[in-house]
């Protein structure tokens, strides 16, 4: 997956703007549109400058893991939305086990805020599980 994602960025160096920061600033431009947000209210609730959003949205500043996270709470959106399509490996309904899908199925009646805190269990789980 790593390879995939390293792949479409080889021939183009460290440099910015790239494809991946282009992609993103694009998602986080039309997240904001669609929260008809200016860019100095989400700078404003998502602790950056306004110039700041300004070269995200034109792929020529890069996007820390932190700062998607204050992104992704400004925007009400989910941490995967920042991870423009080509840049993501998406699971196959046959590479899900049985319990998988039946928890998706199950989610799909909660509230978003009821998934916001299954997740934040899930997640609690799994950092358990790990130690």
């Amino acid at each position: 997956m790593i390879e995939k994602f390293l792949d479409l960025l080889r021939d183009e160096g460290p440099f910015l703007p790239n494809r991946y920061t282009i992609a993103l600033g694009k998602r986080i431009r039309e997240a904001r549109l669609e929260s008809n947000m200016s860019q100095a209210k989400l700078a404003e609730k998502a602790y950056f400058k306004q110039s700041s959003i300004s070269k995200i949205e034109a792929g020529t500043r890069s996007v820390a893991a932190e700062e998607i996270l204050y992104l992704s709470y400004a925007l009400d959106k989910p941490i995967i939305y920042f991870f423009p399509k080509e840049f993501v490996y998406e699971l196959s309904e046959n590479e899900l086990s049985l319990l998988e899908k039946e928890l998706l199925i199950q989610v799909r009646h909660l509230s978003k805020e009821d998934m916001r805190r299954l997740i934040a269990q899930a997640r609690a789980l799994v950092d358990l599980s790990d130690r």
